[in-house]
């Protein structure tokens, strides 16, 4: 569940995103989120990213995907999902 994203290089107005990529979902992680939605659940997952450059010098975002897990708050303590 992973993917890149780079600069645009044909981004030309604001309307064009400033960042492209792709991303390649495993079979698992999609059919968690169809069972999910056929639940009447959102298909809402978790999203981090960490700063990159290629071996060419580009500047990128590395990015991996999972489904999202609520966390509560136990007694003050504050829990981070990544």
């Amino acid at each position: 569940n992973t993917g890149n994203l780079f600069d645009n290089r044909y981004k030309e107005t604001k309307a064009h995103p400033d960042q492209t990529g792709t991303m390649v979902m495993s079979k698992e992680l999609l059919k968690e989120l169809v069972e999910r939605v056929k639940e009447g659940k959102e298909a809402k997952v978790s999203v981090s990213a960490w700063k990159n450059t290629s071996k060419s010098g580009k500047n990128y975002l590395a990015i991996s995907v999972k489904v999202f897990t609520e966390y509560k708050k136990d007694s003050g303590d504050i829990e981070v999902p990544f």
